[in-house]
Protein backbone atom coordinates (compact mmCIF):
# COMPACT_ATOMS: atom_id res chain seq x y z
CA UNK A 1 0.00 0.00 0.00
CA UNK A 2 1.23 3.44 -0.82
CA UNK A 3 1.97 5.87 2.00
CA UNK A 4 -0.25 8.95 1.66
CA UNK A 5 -0.19 11.90 4.05
CA UNK A 6 -3.96 12.41 4.32
CA UNK A 7 -5.76 9.83 6.45
CA UNK A 8 -8.66 7.95 4.98
CA UNK A 9 -10.97 9.62 7.46
CA UNK A 10 -9.77 13.08 6.43
CA UNK A 11 -10.27 12.37 2.76
CA UNK A 12 -13.71 10.86 3.19
CA UNK A 13 -14.84 13.84 5.27
CA UNK A 14 -13.68 16.18 2.52
CA UNK A 15 -15.30 14.04 -0.16
CA UNK A 16 -18.70 13.71 1.51
CA UNK A 17 -21.44 15.50 -0.35
CA UNK A 18 -19.21 16.54 -3.25
CA UNK A 19 -18.51 15.29 -6.73
CA UNK A 20 -15.37 13.67 -5.32
CA UNK A 21 -17.40 11.18 -3.36
CA UNK A 22 -19.74 10.65 -6.28
CA UNK A 23 -16.87 9.98 -8.66
CA UNK A 24 -15.21 7.57 -6.25
CA UNK A 25 -18.17 5.50 -5.17
CA UNK A 26 -20.61 5.57 -8.12
CA UNK A 27 -20.50 2.49 -10.34
CA UNK A 28 -22.46 3.27 -13.54
CA UNK A 29 -21.45 0.01 -15.21
CA UNK A 30 -23.38 -2.05 -12.66
CA UNK A 31 -27.10 -2.76 -12.55
CA UNK A 32 -29.37 -4.99 -10.50
CA UNK A 33 -31.19 -7.57 -12.60
CA UNK A 34 -33.98 -9.27 -10.66
CA UNK A 35 -33.27 -12.93 -10.08
CA UNK A 36 -29.78 -12.70 -11.52
CA UNK A 37 -27.93 -10.66 -8.90
CA UNK A 38 -25.59 -7.89 -9.94
CA UNK A 39 -24.56 -7.93 -13.60
CA UNK A 40 -22.17 -5.94 -15.73
CA UNK A 41 -24.57 -4.00 -17.91
CA UNK A 42 -21.96 -2.03 -19.88
CA UNK A 43 -19.19 -4.58 -19.87
CA UNK A 44 -18.50 -7.07 -22.62
CA UNK A 45 -16.63 -10.13 -21.37
CA UNK A 46 -14.19 -12.53 -23.04
CA UNK A 47 -14.70 -16.00 -21.53
CA UNK A 48 -11.99 -18.65 -21.66
CA UNK A 49 -12.04 -22.35 -20.70
CA UNK A 50 -10.40 -23.11 -17.37
CA UNK A 51 -7.75 -25.23 -19.05
CA UNK A 52 -6.84 -22.43 -21.47
CA UNK A 53 -6.25 -19.53 -19.08
CA UNK A 54 -3.29 -17.54 -20.45
CA UNK A 55 -0.10 -17.73 -18.42
CA UNK A 56 1.00 -14.46 -20.04
CA UNK A 57 -0.27 -11.60 -17.88
CA UNK A 58 -0.11 -9.14 -20.77
CA UNK A 59 -2.42 -11.39 -22.79
CA UNK A 60 -4.99 -11.17 -19.97
CA UNK A 61 -5.03 -7.37 -20.18
CA UNK A 62 -5.26 -7.37 -23.96
CA UNK A 63 -8.28 -9.71 -23.80
CA UNK A 64 -10.19 -7.37 -21.46
CA UNK A 65 -12.73 -4.87 -22.77
CA UNK A 66 -12.72 -3.30 -19.29
CA UNK A 67 -9.03 -2.50 -19.61
CA UNK A 68 -9.16 -1.29 -23.21
CA UNK A 69 -12.11 1.00 -22.43
CA UNK A 70 -10.33 2.64 -19.50
CA UNK A 71 -7.06 2.95 -21.38
CA UNK A 72 -8.93 4.68 -24.20
CA UNK A 73 -10.44 7.10 -21.68
CA UNK A 74 -6.98 7.94 -20.31
CA UNK A 75 -5.65 8.70 -23.78
CA UNK A 76 -8.74 10.77 -24.57
CA UNK A 77 -8.18 12.86 -21.44
CA UNK A 78 -4.52 13.35 -22.35
CA UNK A 79 -5.50 14.51 -25.83
CA UNK A 80 -7.74 17.19 -24.32
CA UNK A 81 -4.87 19.02 -22.61
CA UNK A 82 -4.81 22.54 -24.00
CA UNK A 83 -1.06 23.17 -24.12
CA UNK A 84 0.18 21.55 -27.31
CA UNK A 85 3.67 20.55 -26.14
CA UNK A 86 2.39 19.22 -22.83
CA UNK A 87 -0.39 17.32 -24.59
CA UNK A 88 2.00 15.69 -27.05
CA UNK A 89 4.50 14.78 -24.35
CA UNK A 90 1.91 13.28 -22.00
CA UNK A 91 0.35 11.27 -24.85
CA UNK A 92 3.76 9.98 -25.88
CA UNK A 93 4.61 8.95 -22.31
CA UNK A 94 1.33 7.05 -21.93
CA UNK A 95 1.65 5.32 -25.30
CA UNK A 96 5.35 4.58 -24.75
CA UNK A 97 6.17 4.56 -21.00
CA UNK A 98 9.88 4.16 -21.62
CA UNK A 99 12.19 5.21 -18.76
CA UNK A 100 14.30 7.55 -20.87
CA UNK A 101 16.38 8.48 -17.80
CA UNK A 102 17.85 4.96 -18.00
CA UNK A 103 20.06 6.28 -20.79
CA UNK A 104 22.19 7.61 -17.91
CA UNK A 105 22.45 4.19 -16.23
CA UNK A 106 23.69 1.73 -18.82
CA UNK A 107 26.64 0.49 -16.78
CA UNK A 108 27.28 -0.87 -13.31
CA UNK A 109 29.57 2.07 -12.35
CA UNK A 110 26.86 4.62 -13.22
CA UNK A 111 24.31 2.76 -11.08
CA UNK A 112 26.83 2.47 -8.25
CA UNK A 113 27.40 6.23 -8.37
CA UNK A 114 23.65 6.87 -8.28
CA UNK A 115 23.30 4.49 -5.34
CA UNK A 116 26.06 6.33 -3.48
CA UNK A 117 24.49 9.74 -4.12
CA UNK A 118 21.07 8.66 -2.90
CA UNK A 119 22.61 6.99 0.15
CA UNK A 120 24.67 10.08 0.99
CA UNK A 121 21.52 12.19 0.84
CA UNK A 122 19.71 9.79 3.18
CA UNK A 123 17.18 8.91 0.48
CA UNK A 124 17.63 5.13 0.50
CA UNK A 125 18.13 2.59 3.27
CA UNK A 126 21.24 0.63 2.35
CA UNK A 127 20.38 -2.00 4.96
CA UNK A 128 17.19 -2.85 3.06
CA UNK A 129 18.27 -2.40 -0.56
CA UNK A 130 21.53 -3.11 -2.33
CA UNK A 131 22.79 -1.52 -5.54
CA UNK A 132 21.46 -4.33 -7.71
CA UNK A 133 17.87 -3.61 -6.66
CA UNK A 134 17.96 0.17 -6.91
CA UNK A 135 16.57 0.16 -10.46
CA UNK A 136 14.40 -2.52 -12.09
CA UNK A 137 15.92 -4.68 -14.83
CA UNK A 138 15.97 -2.87 -18.17
CA UNK A 139 16.59 -4.25 -21.64
CA UNK A 140 15.66 -1.14 -23.61
CA UNK A 141 11.90 -1.53 -23.60
CA UNK A 142 9.06 -2.00 -21.14
CA UNK A 143 5.56 -3.43 -21.26
CA UNK A 144 2.73 -1.18 -22.50
CA UNK A 145 0.89 1.05 -20.04
CA UNK A 146 -2.28 -0.95 -20.75
CA UNK A 147 -0.92 -4.27 -19.46
CA UNK A 148 0.73 -3.10 -16.22
CA UNK A 149 -0.79 -3.76 -12.79
CA UNK A 150 -2.09 -0.90 -10.69
CA UNK A 151 0.28 -1.73 -7.84
CA UNK A 152 2.28 -4.54 -6.29
CA UNK A 153 0.81 -8.02 -6.08
CA UNK A 154 -1.39 -7.74 -2.99
CA UNK A 155 -2.41 -4.09 -3.10
CA UNK A 156 -4.78 -2.05 -5.28
CA UNK A 157 -5.68 -3.22 -8.80
CA UNK A 158 -2.83 -5.78 -8.89
CA UNK A 159 -4.18 -7.52 -11.99
CA UNK A 160 -3.01 -7.12 -15.61
CA UNK A 161 -4.34 -3.77 -16.82
CA UNK A 162 -4.98 -2.59 -13.28
CA UNK A 163 -2.93 0.52 -13.97
CA UNK A 164 -5.47 1.60 -16.58
CA UNK A 165 -8.42 1.20 -14.21
CA UNK A 166 -6.52 2.87 -11.35
CA UNK A 167 -5.46 5.92 -13.36
CA UNK A 168 -8.86 6.14 -15.04
CA UNK A 169 -10.60 6.16 -11.65
CA UNK A 170 -8.21 8.82 -10.33
CA UNK A 171 -8.65 11.02 -13.39
CA UNK A 172 -12.43 10.75 -12.97
CA UNK A 173 -12.03 11.82 -9.34
CA UNK A 174 -9.71 14.68 -10.32
CA UNK A 175 -12.21 15.87 -12.92
CA UNK A 176 -14.87 15.74 -10.21
CA UNK A 177 -12.80 17.98 -7.92
CA UNK A 178 -12.12 20.45 -10.73
CA UNK A 179 -15.83 20.65 -11.57
CA UNK A 180 -16.69 20.98 -7.88
CA UNK A 181 -14.48 24.05 -7.54
CA UNK A 182 -16.01 25.50 -10.69
CA UNK A 183 -19.56 24.91 -9.45
CA UNK A 184 -19.12 25.78 -5.77
CA UNK A 185 -16.43 28.45 -5.72
CA UNK A 186 -16.81 29.83 -9.27
CA UNK A 187 -13.18 29.65 -10.36
CA UNK A 188 -11.00 27.50 -12.57
CA UNK A 189 -7.80 25.81 -11.46
CA UNK A 190 -4.96 25.15 -13.89
CA UNK A 191 -6.68 22.14 -15.45
CA UNK A 192 -3.75 21.09 -17.64
CA UNK A 193 -1.41 20.88 -14.65
CA UNK A 194 -3.83 18.96 -12.45
CA UNK A 195 -4.79 16.48 -15.16
CA UNK A 196 -1.25 15.99 -16.46
CA UNK A 197 -0.04 15.39 -12.90
CA UNK A 198 -2.71 12.75 -12.37
CA UNK A 199 -2.23 11.12 -15.76
CA UNK A 200 1.51 10.73 -15.16
CA UNK A 201 1.61 10.06 -11.43
CA UNK A 202 2.22 6.31 -11.97
CA UNK A 203 3.86 6.43 -15.38
CA UNK A 204 6.78 4.21 -14.31
CA UNK A 205 4.65 1.35 -13.00
CA UNK A 206 5.03 -0.51 -16.32
CA UNK A 207 8.79 -0.38 -15.65
CA UNK A 208 8.68 -1.20 -11.94
CA UNK A 209 5.95 -3.86 -11.84
CA UNK A 210 7.27 -6.20 -14.50
CA UNK A 211 5.31 -9.44 -14.88
CA UNK A 212 7.11 -12.59 -13.76
CA UNK A 213 6.76 -16.11 -15.20
CA UNK A 214 4.67 -17.25 -12.21
CA UNK A 215 2.05 -14.55 -12.90
CA UNK A 216 3.11 -12.25 -10.07
CA UNK A 217 4.74 -8.85 -10.54
CA UNK A 218 8.28 -7.82 -9.67
CA UNK A 219 8.89 -6.83 -6.05
CA UNK A 220 9.10 -3.06 -5.53
CA UNK A 221 11.79 -1.45 -3.38
CA UNK A 222 11.72 1.90 -1.60
CA UNK A 223 13.26 5.26 -2.49
CA UNK A 224 12.81 8.28 -0.20
CA UNK A 225 10.31 6.42 1.93
CA UNK A 226 8.00 5.58 -0.99
CA UNK A 227 7.57 2.76 -3.43
CA UNK A 228 10.22 3.33 -6.09
CA UNK A 229 7.62 3.86 -8.83
CA UNK A 230 6.68 7.23 -7.35
CA UNK A 231 10.15 8.75 -7.41
CA UNK A 232 10.99 7.13 -10.75
CA UNK A 233 7.80 8.58 -12.27
CA UNK A 234 8.78 12.07 -11.07
CA UNK A 235 12.31 11.51 -12.37
CA UNK A 236 10.99 10.59 -15.80
CA UNK A 237 8.89 13.76 -15.98
CA UNK A 238 11.91 15.82 -14.97
CA UNK A 239 14.18 14.05 -17.44
CA UNK A 240 11.69 14.88 -20.21
CA UNK A 241 11.68 18.53 -19.01
CA UNK A 242 7.99 18.80 -18.18
CA UNK A 243 6.94 22.12 -16.59
CA UNK A 244 8.02 22.46 -12.95
CA UNK A 245 4.41 23.13 -11.93
CA UNK A 246 3.41 19.75 -13.37
CA UNK A 247 6.33 17.98 -11.70
CA UNK A 248 5.45 19.42 -8.28
CA UNK A 249 1.77 18.58 -8.73
CA UNK A 250 2.68 15.03 -9.78
CA UNK A 251 4.98 14.66 -6.78
CA UNK A 252 2.10 15.60 -4.47
CA UNK A 253 0.11 12.51 -5.52
CA UNK A 254 1.41 10.63 -2.49
CA UNK A 255 1.27 13.47 0.00
CA UNK A 256 0.03 17.04 0.26
CA UNK A 257 2.28 19.81 1.63
CA UNK A 258 -0.37 20.77 4.17
CA UNK A 259 2.11 20.90 7.08
CA UNK A 260 5.87 20.89 7.63
CA UNK A 261 6.20 17.11 7.51
CA UNK A 262 3.99 16.81 4.46
CA UNK A 263 6.06 19.37 2.60
CA UNK A 264 9.31 17.73 3.71
CA UNK A 265 8.11 14.42 2.30
CA UNK A 266 7.32 15.95 -1.10
CA UNK A 267 10.68 17.74 -1.06
CA UNK A 268 12.50 14.44 -0.42
CA UNK A 269 10.76 12.78 -3.38
CA UNK A 270 11.68 15.69 -5.62
CA UNK A 271 15.29 15.64 -4.43
CA UNK A 272 15.59 11.91 -5.10
CA UNK A 273 13.98 12.28 -8.52
CA UNK A 274 16.30 15.16 -9.38
CA UNK A 275 19.35 13.07 -8.50
CA UNK A 276 18.11 10.26 -10.74
CA UNK A 277 17.20 12.65 -13.57
CA UNK A 278 20.52 14.49 -13.07
CA UNK A 279 18.79 17.85 -12.68
CA UNK A 280 19.32 20.72 -10.24
CA UNK A 281 15.93 20.90 -8.46
CA UNK A 282 16.36 24.58 -7.56
CA UNK A 283 17.35 25.65 -11.07
CA UNK A 284 14.57 23.44 -12.45
CA UNK A 285 12.06 25.32 -10.31
CA UNK A 286 10.61 22.49 -8.23
CA UNK A 287 12.26 23.64 -4.98
CA UNK A 288 12.66 27.09 -3.47
CA UNK A 289 15.92 29.04 -3.63
CA UNK A 290 17.08 27.51 -0.35
CA UNK A 291 16.41 24.00 -1.67
CA UNK A 292 14.53 23.08 1.49
CA UNK A 293 10.90 23.63 0.48
CA UNK A 294 8.48 23.91 -2.40
CA UNK A 295 8.12 27.17 -4.31
CA UNK A 296 5.78 29.43 -2.34
CA UNK A 297 2.94 30.08 -2.28
CA UNK A 298 1.77 26.56 -3.03
CA UNK A 299 -0.43 26.02 -6.05
CA UNK A 300 -3.70 24.15 -5.52
CA UNK A 301 -3.10 21.65 -8.31
CA UNK A 302 -0.76 19.54 -6.14
CA UNK A 303 -3.46 19.17 -3.51
CA UNK A 304 -5.97 18.25 -6.21
CA UNK A 305 -3.68 15.56 -7.62
CA UNK A 306 -3.22 14.21 -4.10
CA UNK A 307 -6.96 14.09 -3.44
CA UNK A 308 -7.53 12.53 -6.86
CA UNK A 309 -5.08 9.73 -6.10
CA UNK A 310 -7.34 8.23 -3.44
CA UNK A 311 -8.82 5.36 -5.40
CA UNK A 312 -6.55 3.18 -3.24
CA UNK A 313 -8.66 3.87 -0.11
CA UNK A 314 -11.27 1.43 -1.38
CA UNK A 315 -9.38 -0.55 -4.01
CA UNK A 316 -6.59 -1.79 -1.71
CA UNK A 317 -8.85 -3.64 0.74
CA UNK A 318 -11.08 -4.67 -2.17
CA UNK A 319 -8.11 -6.31 -3.87
CA UNK A 320 -7.00 -8.14 -0.75
CA UNK A 321 -10.49 -9.49 0.04
CA UNK A 322 -11.12 -10.47 -3.57
CA UNK A 323 -7.87 -12.42 -3.76
CA UNK A 324 -8.76 -14.48 -0.70
CA UNK A 325 -12.23 -15.27 -2.04
CA UNK A 326 -10.93 -16.17 -5.51
CA UNK A 327 -8.55 -18.64 -3.91
CA UNK A 328 -11.49 -20.30 -2.16
CA UNK A 329 -13.49 -20.41 -5.40
CA UNK A 330 -10.54 -21.84 -7.35
CA UNK A 331 -10.26 -24.73 -4.91
CA UNK A 332 -13.95 -25.41 -4.33
CA UNK A 333 -15.41 -24.67 -7.76
CA UNK A 334 -12.56 -25.50 -10.15
CA UNK A 335 -10.83 -28.31 -8.30
CA UNK A 336 -7.53 -26.50 -7.86
CA UNK A 337 -5.32 -28.20 -5.28
CA UNK A 338 -4.27 -26.37 -2.14
CA UNK A 339 -0.65 -26.35 -3.32
CA UNK A 340 -1.63 -24.96 -6.75
CA UNK A 341 -3.62 -22.23 -5.04
CA UNK A 342 -0.37 -20.93 -3.52
CA UNK A 343 1.53 -20.44 -6.76
CA UNK A 344 1.54 -19.78 -10.48
CA UNK A 345 -1.61 -21.71 -11.37
CA UNK A 346 -3.71 -19.58 -9.03
CA UNK A 347 -1.97 -16.39 -10.14
CA UNK A 348 -2.98 -17.09 -13.75
CA UNK A 349 -6.57 -17.77 -12.63
CA UNK A 350 -6.65 -14.62 -10.51
CA UNK A 351 -5.08 -12.43 -13.21
CA UNK A 352 -7.63 -13.42 -15.82
CA UNK A 353 -10.69 -13.16 -13.57
CA UNK A 354 -9.68 -9.77 -12.16
CA UNK A 355 -8.63 -8.27 -15.49
CA UNK A 356 -12.05 -9.16 -16.89
CA UNK A 357 -14.18 -8.22 -13.88
CA UNK A 358 -12.01 -6.01 -11.61
CA UNK A 359 -11.49 -6.41 -7.88
CA UNK A 360 -13.87 -3.52 -7.33
CA UNK A 361 -16.85 -5.26 -8.92
CA UNK A 362 -16.12 -8.57 -7.25
CA UNK A 363 -15.71 -6.89 -3.87
CA UNK A 364 -19.05 -5.14 -4.30
CA UNK A 365 -20.70 -8.49 -5.09
CA UNK A 366 -19.06 -10.10 -2.07
CA UNK A 367 -20.87 -7.74 0.29
CA UNK A 368 -24.31 -8.55 -1.16
CA UNK A 369 -26.59 -11.25 0.30
CA UNK A 370 -25.23 -14.62 -0.89
CA UNK A 371 -22.17 -12.68 -1.98
CA UNK A 372 -19.76 -15.59 -2.31
CA UNK A 373 -22.14 -17.34 -4.68
CA UNK A 374 -22.56 -14.17 -6.72
CA UNK A 375 -18.79 -13.83 -7.08
CA UNK A 376 -18.54 -17.48 -8.15
CA UNK A 377 -21.26 -16.90 -10.75
CA UNK A 378 -19.44 -13.84 -12.08
CA UNK A 379 -16.15 -15.72 -12.34
CA UNK A 380 -17.92 -18.59 -14.14
CA UNK A 381 -18.89 -16.13 -16.88
CA UNK A 382 -15.24 -15.47 -17.72
CA UNK A 383 -13.56 -18.75 -16.72
CA UNK A 384 -15.63 -21.66 -17.99
CA UNK A 385 -15.46 -24.84 -15.94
Amino acid sequence: MENHAFSRRTFLKMAAGTAVGAALFSMPALSLAKGEGKTLSKQSLTPVPYGQIPADAQACAKASKLISRNYAYILDQARQLQDGWLRDTVCTMIQHPTPTFMAEYTSSPSISLLYAKLAAAGLIDTAKMDKDHLLPPYTGKVQPFMTAPGSGYGSHHPYPGGLATHVSANVHITQGIIHTYEDVFCYDVHRDIALAGQLLHDIMKPFVFQWQPDGSSLKEYTIAGQGAHHVLSIAESMYRSLPPEEVVAQACAHGAPNDAKGEADVVSWLKAAAIIAQKDPVAYGVLNKMGNGLPAPHHQEGYIVHLGDHDWVLSSPAGQKTSALLKKIAVQQYGMSDSDSQGAKFNYFKNYAESQLSCMYLNMLQAEPDGENLVAQAVAKVIIK
